[in-house]
């Protein structure tokens, strides 16, 4: 295409996140992967993009209407200016399809608009698709496209380019985990320049929060960043991009994302001012960092849920009594005290508060809460009345080890001996992801509909079913709320297939945390999503 070698990632999280993202034909010219850090182990099976025919450019429209952005109360904002970023884990790919962990969907919200968004209140709004409309039946999307859109590498935005990432998300040769939650689209029809129609095999309510959520490792966006450098274990840069299509933004010229796992060290180094931004804040410092005079601190409660994840594929864990009884025998209320200090609520079962439509507060009194007597009972009755030994394998923060430590003192007195198996972030992701494991602790931010966390973890083809759990009952109510419209009769469906997955015990249900994320008090206009991803593009820096 016009003499040049093109590369076309695919949309973040693909349609069933409705953020699709969408990326475009990239130059020959340009690393591809990657540069070591100085000293840095450089390891194998890095995910390249993937080679492909870009769709042919179109003939530009008019400006497109640009997205309501919240107006500042304070300050006009500034241009200009560097925000460092202090961010959980290290990266493995930033090809959406391919992504495994939540420090890579993070950067995607600055290099890559989806098809729709979602504001404060976990409501859908429009982004890249400014309209859509939906035929009586359900089964025909029909989506109006903003005009005017370039990729940073000048090619057109279109509805080919939409197109063209879809269905490369569903081809089987991609090897997206995402593609099982695609199965009811049938076919995505280019209608014109600007408008694309997905066709549905049967209705699919949750198809816009499956769209919000947002590609390779020289990617290309429509986003309000572009990618300038990777270093590998260091940082990622992202510089601004020119031509981006929401007049005005973004303010700020650069975002370097730096890798830290440890929070306390991340902490530091926003006092220290070494970082402008960090996406998790120690439990134990958001009392401090309430009053502080040079920090702000916002918390979102509610919205992580840390859980055990508990391989039923494997013996004894193949037992649904021992899998309660490992449940029965945790101290919720001991672990929002001393791992949380006060800044969580036991969690029962898998739906958060955050959804208060379809949140169940009489779980508090049903679900499996700590009961001894009843947990060696159960053990007994699972075929263990002298306990057995399991691996936990943690990513090894210091909230984690903290947490497994507690747990692992609590199944002792069931005579559950566990071993914690400390890894990093991305080898415990390949681990879950290739239910390499016994048992493993993990966490989950909401996503705008409840379906975001319960059919991905909870129907046998879900695609974060790591824990190979299966039920038929289960899957007929999961498949049931995404063809039901938003209502009683879908909550109610929700609620069901909940009381079902806490009895079999899939997961060890810990807490619902409020989580932390602190800037200094130069850097303004950022929102606050209740999906807890950082989107910088309204942020600028008051100094």
């Amino acid at each position: 295409m016009h003499g040049r070698d093109c590369r076309q990632s695919s949309l973040v999280g693909a349609f069933t996140l409705l953020m699709v993202l969408i990326v475009a034909c990239a130059p020959a010219a340009g690393p591809a992967a990657p540069t070591a850090a100085p000293k840095a182990e450089t390891k194998p099976g890095q995910q390249q993009p993937v080679p492909t025919q870009a769709p042919a450019a179109q003939p530009a429209a008019a400006q497109p209407t640009p997205l309501a952005q919240p107006k500042p109360t304070g300050p006009e904002p500034r241009r200009g200016g560097s925000l460092r970023m202090g961010i959980s884990s290290d990266w493995k790919t930033l090809d959406p399809p391919l992504y495994t962990n939540v420090s890579e969907r993070m950067i995607f919200y600055a290099i890559y608009n989806p098809l729709v968004a979602m504001d404060e209140n976990l409501n859908i709004v429009p982004e890249l698709a400014r309209s859509w409309q939906v035929s009586p039946d359900g089964l025909t999307w029909t989506f109006m496209l903003a005009r005017d859109v370039k990729f940073h590498d000048g090619t057109p935005f279109n509805a080919q380019a939409v197109k063209f990432n879809l269905d490369r998300l569903m081809n089987p040769e991609t090897g997206s985990a995402l593609r099982q939650q695609l199965a009811d689209i049938k076919e995505t029809q280019v209608v014109d320049e600007l408008t694309v129609k997905v066709v549905l095999g049967k209705p699919f309510t949750p198809l816009l929060a499956w769209l919000s959520e947002g590609p390779g490792q020289h990617p290309i966006g429509t986003g309000p960043f572009e990618f300038a450098e990777w270093v590998k274990g260091d940082h990622i840069t992202l510089r601004r991009f020119k031509d981006y299509w929401e007049p005005g933004l973004p303010y700020v010229d650069e975002i370097v994302y730096r890798p830290i796992p440890d929070e306390s060290v991340k902490l530091s180094g926003l006092r220290a001012g070494a970082l402008e931004l960090i996406d998790e804040v120690p439990p134990r410092e958001l009392s401090n960092l309430r009053s502080a005079t040079d920090i702000k601190l916002y918390e979102l409660p509610g919205t992580r849920w840390p859980m055990v994840r508990l391989n039923t594929a494997q013996a004894p864990l193949d037992n649904k009594a021992v899998r309660q009884a490992l449940s029965l025998a945790i101290d919720r209320d001991a672990i929002v005290k001393a791992v949380y200090f006060g800044n969580a609520q036991p969690a029962y079962g898998p739906i958060s508060p955050v959804y208060k439509a379809v949140y169940d507060p009489s779980i508090e009194q049903w679900g499996l809460k700590r009961d001894l007597a009843k947990a060696k009972q159960k053990l007994a009755e699972g075929g263990q009345p002298n306990g057995f030994s399991a691996s936990l394998d943690i990513a090894g923060t210091p909230e984690q080890t903290r947490l497994a430590e507690l747990m692992k003192a609590e199944l002792a007195e069931i005579g559950v001996t566990v071993e914690i198996n400390a890894l990093e972030t991305t080898a415990l992701v390949d681990r879950m992801t290739n239910r390499n494991f016994v048992t493993a602790l993990g966490s989950w931010t909401p996503r705008p509909d409840p379906d975001g966390t319960l059919y991905g973890h909870f129907h046998s083809t879900g695609n974060v079913n790591h824990v190979s759990y299966r039920s038929q009952k289960v899957d007929e109510l999961l498949d049931r709320t995404r063809q039901l419209a938003p209502g009683e009769e879908r909550i109610k469906a929700f609620r069901e297939a909940q009381t079902l997955i806490v009895d079999d015990a899939p997961w060890i249900f810990l807490v619902f945390e409020t989580k932390g994320i602190a800037t200094l008090k130069s850097v303004e206009g950022l929102p606050i999503v209740p999906d807890t991803m950082i989107r910088l593009k309204t942020v600028w820096m008051n100094k």
